[in-house]
């Protein structure tokens, strides 16, 4: 069973009519205020119906002064010879506008299917979701027998058709898709576009130039940097050891501070004992020192320690006894030495 869905649909979307809605939306954006200028319109030599010439700017009811070539030519029929129709049709695109013309032309038309001929233009309206199309009939029969009629020296056989009024229509089927002036038109309109986007491209750039400068100048300070680093990194790895370095000297003279000297505290009680004492053993443990030895009074030996500046927590860890049959006493003495006070 065949699907009528086709092939180039996209969630409903006719992939194969993107470049006719471009062209359309193209269209539409040329009308705008912005753009009109950059759509040139060409010059139209115009034969009105009372036999008078004319130039004007693409299709106007406005002649102008123009002294340059004029390549196309049209002839305005008389009134009597046009039945003119007014539309008001939601917004399409060129494509179906025109179909929708064509349609309303074929049914309202007095004429012959193969004798019609028509034209249609937008009406200026406000903004709106609607378009105000005048729509203009006519039979060919009778406008071949019109051309004939006119006795006009240097009239081409091929001109266009206006049905004239404050806003000509063009009647197609005749000249109008032939003059040179039309591809002159055409190719000058496109030129001008693609200055247009020239000039929008220029703009953007010019809009981006400092950034990118500024991109440029990041990326250059960031291979400055990552080079400086390099080339520094010897510096930065021996400021590193010296810190290690240092960092272990602070813990080795915190290690030093806590133990007392053993030299100076020797010559200290070398000065302060009594001649009476033995010392037997002398201990250093951090800044804790143990004497141990006999003494004719151990209780005198504690207070004398205890006096020195410098020597804190004088005590006697163990009881003390008497030599046997001897008038000394056996002592066990434990001090600490603080070193910044005795600096002081």
């Amino acid at each position: 069973m065949s699907s009528s869905k086709s092939q180039y649909d996209l969630f409903g979307l006719d992939l194969a009519a993107v470049g006719r809605y471009f062209r359309d939306g193209w269209a539409d954006a040329a009308a705008w205020p912005l753009f009109r200028w950059f759509n040139p319109q060409p010059p139209v030599r115009v034969m009105d119906e009372t036999g008078r010439t004319s130039v004007r700017l693409g299709v106007s009811a406005t002649p102008v002064n123009f002294k340059g070539k004029v390549e196309r030519t049209a002839v305005e029929l008389p009134e009597d010879l046009v039945l003119r129709r007014r539309l008001i049709l939601p917004r399409l695109a060129a494509r179906d506008l025109e179909a929708a013309v064509a349609l309303d032309a074929r049914s309202a038309s007095p004429f012959p299917e193969s004798d019609l001929v028509w034209g249609f233009a937008l009406r200026p309206a406000g903004e709106g979701d609607v378009l105000h199309v005048a729509s203009v009939l006519s039979s060919r029969a009778l406008i071949e027998r019109h051309l004939a009629n006119l006795q006009v020296e240097g009239l081409p056989s091929l001109c266009e058709v206006w049905a004239g009024g404050e806003q000509p229509v063009v009647v197609r089927g005749f000249g109008e898709a032939k003059g040179k002036g039309e591809g002159e038109g055409r190719r000058l309109r496109w030129v001008n576009r693609g200055l247009l986007v020239l000039a929008v491209a220029l703009a953007v750039a010019i809009a981006l130039t400092p950034l990118l400068q500024l991109r440029e100048r990041m990326f250059d300070a960031v291979v400055r940097s990552q080079k400086l680093a390099k080339a520094s990194s010897p510096q930065v790895n021996l400021r590193a050891d010296l810190m290690k370095f240092n960092a272990s000297l602070e813990k080795v003279g915190s290690a030093v501070a806590a133990y007392g000297n053993p030299l100076l505290t020797l010559d200290e009680l070398s000065r302060l004992l009594p001649d009476d004492v033995l010392v037997n053993s002398l201990e250093f443990k951090g800044n804790t020192v143990r004497i141990a030895g006999q003494a004719a009074n151990a209780a005198r030996l504690l207070d004398l320690l205890s006096a020195q500046p410098g020597y804190s927590e004088v005590k006697a860890p163990t009881a003390t006894t008497r030599v046997q049959g001897s008038a000394k006493e056996y002592f066990t003495i434990e001090f600490k030495v603080d070193r910044a006070e005795k600096a002081q």
